[in-house]
């Protein structure tokens, strides 16, 4: 296993552990993907690993009821299919890519969506130093101004100018198009949010 694939794996191991402890009552909570929940976040994770897993290996058939019980599995396969892919992924809609290219990418996602589904149901995200001061330098590469990967025809918004300092993952959440100051709408005794 490469050093690239195993700093993505352990990227994917720490949300796996995050999304397989999400409740049938977290599923529906927003996220900071606009216009998406929990369960949509799960969902679009899923997706796009197994359209790319399928460029590699056989497709699976059996899928579970919510996509929180198959993450864990989705996570596994790509993890074999990017040990058994070579030097190129074929990524659907864009076609072939260097595979430590795709890793990289993928790499920052996960911590991201890890972010946001932290952000969503208000819980710590506890990221090694180790993790973020590799994400980061990534997250300003794929988001820099003539990036095919972001802006109005690109996969990430247009990145969000923090307005103070902030920890290394807010930083990399913003320029992946978070707002790093997002959170949740909550109702206070009062009926206010």
């Amino acid at each position: 296993m490469s050093d690239l694939l195993r700093l993505d794996a352990t990227a994917l191991a720490l949300i796996a552990h995050d999304v397989a402890t999400v409740s049938d009552a977290d599923l529906d909570a927003p996220t900071p993907c606009a216009g998406w929940t929990v369960a949509d976040l799960m969902s679009h994770m899923n997706e796009r690993h197994e359209a790319v897993i399928a460029s590699i290996l056989a497709p699976i058939d059996d899928h579970a009821d919510n996509p929180r019980d198959d993450f864990a599995r989705t996570a596994a396969r790509w993890v074999v299919a990017m040990e058994q892919t070579g030097d190129v992924v074929n990524l659907p809609q864009r076609g072939p890519l260097a595979t430590d290219t795709v890793l990289s990418v993928h790499f920052v996602d996960m911590l991201v969506h890890r972010w946001d589904l932290s952000r969503a149901l208000c819980r710590p995200c506890p990221v090694p130093d180790r993790l973020t001061a590799l994400a980061l330098p990534i997250a300003q590469s794929i988001t820099a101004p003539g990036s095919a990967l972001n802006g109005p025809n690109g996969v990430y918004r247009p990145p969000v100018e923090p307005d103070r300092p902030l920890p290394a993952l807010d930083v990399i959440a913003a320029l992946l198009g978070r707002d790093p100051h997002w959170e949740p709408q909550r109702n206070t005794a009062d009926g206010q949010k």
